[in-house]
């Protein structure tokens, strides 16, 4: 468990070999791709002087970047939209890609069939568009069926418009006081679901002031088709028949369709695959470098797999150079990406260490610690056997659903981790004394809870410490390392603080308090004063990067943050105990509701709500505490996360 080790891979092959190998480490899908230009300009990017380097060594003079022709934008479109009109789901036929294929044969088949499918589903859209236009037309033109006119006295009124449309029952009211205000003839036809439905009769010169009117009364008009003529009645019989006639094309058309499903699926899950497989090798040709002759490509590699590589990359072509470089030969200022190595039981967790950043490549995976304690505070505060146990199956089945794995996975832990504090609390779906407490019950031992879960804290913050000092120190920075406030004197500061406390608290000196507060002045002093020393002891000059003066006021400042920070660190994590109480508290008060009811069905009901209600609202309101007594409290004491996560080129 921890962060792979990386090697820097450079190649260079023939420039008529650059297709066959972007394909093969995009089959890989196991090599991280940097600027082989920027390598080269770096230094990085280095051949042994051996004769058969020459012509290499010789070509790099003249490097420049490889500039690719092709543009997939056309055949991209083209091919999603097929995979649209043929509701064809969308897969990578990998063992398609690793045989050699001809991407122009794939361009020509799509281009063949495109205008085909596209001209039926077009169709069908129409189709459906139309249809749905008269089956509105219907709805509406039924609303006119009482009267015995022909439509097209209605439609070539000279002087006068109609419309219908629909007025709400609070509308219908303030339009009927207010008939003498209004220039139109209402007409009251009908009703239904949203409504009341109306037709209005306004002259042509009063339109304006109308529509005014009833816009101000929000009437939504109906729209009402002026292709077909006759009396409603015969109107809805001309629609129905029309409505059949497409709905029997529109028939026809999808049985077309779905033929030419069958007979060109294969065509584009072919294209599509290929598809996927050139845009991944584009990525990788956007950053190789080129001669006339040769290609130049560098990038990221775990360490176990460099054989593997090597192998597939050279059975292409005996001439390709495969060069290895560890990462202490690279150069200091280049940061190699990050790839978590993790078991199965704490892999979900890495998505909470990301969400803060990616660790740094020289940095401690911060992972496994943060499992361990998440699950520990979680459980802690929202220990309970019945809920947990929900919580977990929760787990189970989001685990199972694509796209919801990961949460899935974090919950079934943290119901495990509620499960065992339920049963050192006692507690069972809220019920305290069914099963017996192994170790506590929260409500009849508070200042336990609360002193416990100080001390828990103060733990926690000792390995934050811990692992503080242990990333600075492989990192090289004395400054942060030993002298920081982070740092191993930070570290017996926040000792000594937490020594002095206790005396106070206790009224008994574990250290005498006179040689307390002389250490804790020498740690002042070293942390203040930890830049001119670090400069000192490394040689470098100038001691201060900025003006003596504002150096030391700032220090001085940054001992009071120190001091502030420890206090509320320390005591932050006593909202572990009182989120354990609050829990059990809130379960009280619904059961109190409960008794009161003095009816059996009442009382099971609110309990069912009450667990419904604290495994939704406050198993939430636990997790997001938890996260911020990791993220605020101990990631700030060792992590930075500014790492750059490993991430390949390969078929998604």
């Amino acid at each position: 468990m921890g962060i792979e080790k990386m090697v820097m891979m450079n190649i260079v092959g023939p420039i008529n070999e650059i297709d066959n190998i972007a394909r093969e480490l995009t089959l890989m899908g196991n090599v991280h791709i940097v600027n082989a230009i920027n390598e080269i300009d770096e230094s990085n990017f280095t051949l042994g002087v051996q004769e058969e380097n020459i012509n290499e060594l010789v070509e790099m003079n003249v490097i420049q970047p490889y500039r690719s022709e092709e543009d997939f934008k056309e055949m991209f479109l083209k091919t999603n939209n097929l995979v649209k009109y043929l509701d064809i789901k969308p897969t990578i036929q990998k063992d398609l890609l690793m045989e050699l294929y001809l991407f122009g044969d794939r361009i020509k088949e799509i281009n063949d069939i495109y205008d085909e499918v596209e001209g039926l589903y077009r169709s069908i859209e129409r189709s459906e568009e139309i249809l749905k236009e008269l089956q509105q037309f219907e709805n509406h033109i039924k609303y006119l069926k009482e009267f015995d006119m022909d439509l097209d006295q209605l439609n070539n009124m000279v002087f006068f418009n109609y419309k219908i449309g629909i007025l709400s029952k609070e509308n219908r009211l303030k339009l009927k006081n207010n008939y003498e205000n209004t220039c139109a003839v209402v007409f009251h036809i009908g009703s239904n679901n949203v409504g009341e439905v109306y037709l209005i009769i306004s002259p042509k010169k009063l339109e304006v002031e109308t529509d005014r009117i009833l816009r101000s009364l929000y009437f939504q008009e109906l729209d009402m088709s002026r292709e077909f003529s006759g009396t409603p009645v015969e109107v809805i019989k001309k629609v129905q028949k029309k409505i059949d006639f497409i709905l029997e094309e529109h028939g026809k058309q999808k049985e077309k369709l779905s033929h030419a499903r069958k007979n060109y699926e294969n065509i584009v899950v072919k294209a599509y695959s290929c598809l996927k497989m050139e845009e991944a090798t584009l990525k990788i040709k956007s950053e190789i470098a080129r001669t006339s002759m040769f290609f130049y490509l560098s990038g990221w590699v775990l360490h176990r797999e460099k054989q593997e590589i090597s192998e597939r990359i050279t059975k292409h072509n005996k001439q390709i150079i495969i060069m290895f470089k560890e990462t202490n030969e690279v150069e200091e200022f280049i940061t190699p990406p990050t790839k978590l190595k993790n078991n199965s039981l704490l892999r979900p967790f890495e998505s909470l260490v990301k969400m803060y950043g990616v660790p740094s490549y020289d940095e401690m995976d911060p992972t496994i610690f943060l499992s361990i304690t998440y699950m520990l505070l979680f459980g802690a505060m929202f220990g309970d056997v019945g809920q947990g146990l929900v919580i977990f199956l929760a787990g189970i089945y989001f685990s199972r659903k694509p796209g919801t794995k990961l949460i899935g996975g974090i919950l079934n832990r943290l119901g495990l981790s509620s499960i065992v504090f339920g049963f050192l609390y006692g507690s069972i779906f809220g019920f305290e004394y069914v099963i017996p407490a192994l170790l506590i019950h929260p409500m009849e031992s508070i200042n336990e809870m609360l002193i416990s879960s100080v001390v828990l804290g103060v733990i926690l913050l000792g390995i934050s410490y811990y692992y503080g000092i242990t990333n600075h120190l492989r990192q090289k920075n004395i400054k942060e390392g030993i002298f920081g406030r982070n740092g191993i004197v930070g570290f017996i500061f926040y000792i000594l603080f937490l020594t002095l406390g206790m005396n106070m608290l206790l009224g008994k000196e574990f250290l005498p308090n006179t040689f307390i507060y002389i250490l804790m002045l020498i740690c002042i002093a070293l942390i203040v004063v930890r830049e001119p020393l670090t400069n000192y002891i490394r040689g470098h000059r100038p001691y201060y990067h900025e003006s003596v003066s504002e150096y030391y006021i700032e220090s001085s400042f940054d001992i009071l943050e120190i001091l502030l920070n420890m206090l509320s660190s320390t005591i932050s994590f006593i909202r572990v105990g009182a989120f354990a109480l609050n829990h059990v508290a809130l379960f009280i008060a619904f059961q109190t509701i409960a008794k009161m009811l003095n009816d059996a069905v009442g009382s099971v009901i609110v309990i069912i709500i009450a667990n419904v209600f604290i495994i939704g609202l406050e198993g939430l309101v636990v997790f997001i505490q938890g996260l911020r007594l990791e993220y605020y409290e101990m990631f700030s004491k060792y992590y930075k996360g500014e790492g750059i996560e490993f991430d390949p080129v390969k078929l998604e």
